[in-house]
Order: structure tokens, then sequence, then C-alpha cells
């Protein structure tokens, strides 16, 4: 069996003989890369949702639509039975308390 010497499989292969530059892209370059896709996605969409606010019908149409849903779902917990009320009462704590974080007091 031939043993290779320690230093032979120090570097990957693809980096032997780079600058410092060349490695920093190769090891981090993806990740910037994704980082800067999704940055981009998030100010293009935060952009598109400006001008469709912009607009006073759009904006008090989904105010409306807001409140309807609301209205909706308080119908529903008003008339569901009781049983059914603190189940989704129930759930609605466990979702909330999901996000909420102890104050620690």
């Amino acid at each position: 069996m031939l043993v290779q010497p320690a230093t032979a499989y120090r570097f990957p292969k693809i980096l032997v003989g780079k600058s410092f530059s060349q490695w920093i892209e190769f090891l981090y370059g993806p990740i910037f890369r994704v980082i800067g896709f999704f940055y981009r996605t998030y100010t293009a969409n935060r952009a598109r949702v400006a001008r469709i606010l912009e607009n006073a019908g759009i904006a008090a149409a989904l105010r409306v639509l807001a409140v309807l849903l609301l209205a909706g779902w308080i119908l529903v917990w008003y008339f569901a039975s009781d049983d059914s009320r603190d189940r989704l009462t129930d759930e609605i704590r466990q979702t909330f308390g999901e996000n909420e974080k102890p104050s620690g007091n």
C-alpha cells in the first residue's frame, strides 16, 4: 500500500497556486452571491409593494379586505361551539406563544 505524505492533500487541487483573492472568491463567493440574490429580491419586492400601495384605491381595498378577514374570524369564533371556541383560542395562543420570547421578569 502506497502512503502519501501528509502535505499532499493539505489544499484542494483547484486552489494550488492561486492568489489570496482567488481563495476568498472560491471559498466565500457562493455565499455572497446567494445573499446578494436574496437582497436584490427583497428590495425589488419592497419597491413593488411601495408602488402598489401608492395607489389610493388599491391601498383602501387592501385595508377593507383585512378588516373583512378579521370580521370573518370573529364571526367564526362567535358562532363556534364552546369546545371548538376553546380549541381555537388555544391554537391561537400556542401560535403566538411560539413567536413571543419570555420577558424574563
